[in-house]
């Protein structure tokens, strides 16, 4: 259930009611600034399809126009858990996002 701010019109609501923030610069302002972009980042880089998207634009960059869900899903896989291994070797740190371990399940992978 989504509790915030409702619009009458629309009955669309937020789940965190918008802040409006002072042109004057302030220390409380820009730290509001500060928390709020990155607060935003955070969300759309751990959303759940930010992997698959990565993984599908980087493989049509790099490789190949039409992948298959299969190699999507194992770059998605490398990108979410941040390694990758193949032939006895290791690739990543083993944090969410590891672009090692990306970059080498789109080259390495059969």
């Amino acid at each position: 259930q989504v509790h915030g701010v409702t619009s009458g019109y629309t009955g669309y609501s937020f789940r965190n009611a918008p802040h409006f923030m002072s042109f004057v610069p302030s220390e409380t302002t820009t730290r509001d600034a500060q928390f709020e972009t990155e607060a935003t980042l955070d969300h759309y880089f751990y959303h759940d399809n930010t992997a698959p998207f990565l993984a599908t634009r980087l493989i049509q960059r790099l490789v190949i126009s039409n992948p298959s869900p299969r190699y999507i899903k194992t770059v998605a896989t490398a990108f979410v858990g941040g390694i990758y291994e193949t032939g006895g070797n290791s690739f990543g740190r083993g944090k969410y996002g590891d672009m090692a371990a990306t970059i080498a399940a789109i080259y390495l992978d059969r």
